[in-house]
């Protein structure tokens, strides 16, 4: 009985080593880097399309020194199907965006001279220096228009845009600010006058965007000391 046991372990183990050294070795091939696509300048057709002044794509242009390109809002229309409702995606231009190491300087250099003439500039895309951010400009007279464009929400909190609008109106009335940023998940505001009680503000925004406190600053004393050096909040959800 022995002997049958010994000879059956063998037999396991040399298959298993057969089957081993047949294995392709992963550790040799490279790790795979995904390409983004080139951005496309914004062609002649779609300066047409905008139909914005000229001189306005101009100088924003000239300000980041970069091309302007075609800004797409995200359309969302109900459909019915043979399963139901569903949700019909489509891609509208909504603006034009320039790339920038300059985002901050480039937003608050247009924002008063752009905004009486029905136009709105913000940072669109937040790349930490990594890259260079987005800045867009589109068509609008209310800074909530920017959060309605960029369909700012919080699926996990149960927020949609409509509700952070709503929010972020009473809380302008209180501590009057612009917003400065904003996408489909985040935004940024810049106070008009620092408000009175920094850490009272800092506890309400722990509790509307907790990921803020949770995942950011890790406590509302140090988010009240960001918010007191950078004049600047920020709206967050994971």
């Amino acid at each position: 009985m022995a002997g049958r046991y010994v000879l059956f372990s063998a037999l396991v183990f040399a298959i298993m080593l057969s089957c081993s050294s047949e294995q392709p070795e992963r550790n040799k091939s490279g790790p795979v880097i995904l390409f983004k696509s080139k951005p496309q300048p914004l062609s002649d057709a779609e300066r047409a399309r905008l139909d914005f002044p000229p001189e306005l794509i101009m100088q924003v242009e000239e300000a980041a020194g970069t091309r302007a390109e075609p800004f797409f809002e995200t359309v969302l229309k109900p459909s019915e199907n043979l399963k139901g409702k569903s949700m019909i995606v489509s891609k509208r231009l909504a603006g034009f965006s320039v790339r920038t190491r300059e985002a901050q300087k480039l937003v608050e250099s247009f924002s008063g001279a752009i905004r009486p003439q029905g136009y709105l500039i913000f940072r669109s895309e937040l790349n930490y220096g990594t890259i260079p951010d987005i800045v867009t400009v589109i068509r609008g007279r209310s800074q909530y228009d920017i959060l309605r464009v960029q369909k700012t929400g919080a699926s996990n909190y149960r927020l949609n845009t409509k509700a952070i609008i709503t929010w972020l109106k009473r809380e302008n009335r209180r501590r009057p600010f612009v917003i400065t940023g904003a996408g489909p998940t985040w935004l940024e505001a810049r106070f008009l006058r620092p408000p009175k009680n920094v850490r009272v503000f800092a506890k309400r925004i722990s509790r509307f965007a907790p990921d803020v406190v949770n995942q950011g600053t890790k406590s509302i004393k140090e988010l009240s000391r960001e918010i007191q050096a950078t004049n600047t909040f920020y709206l967050w959800w994971d």
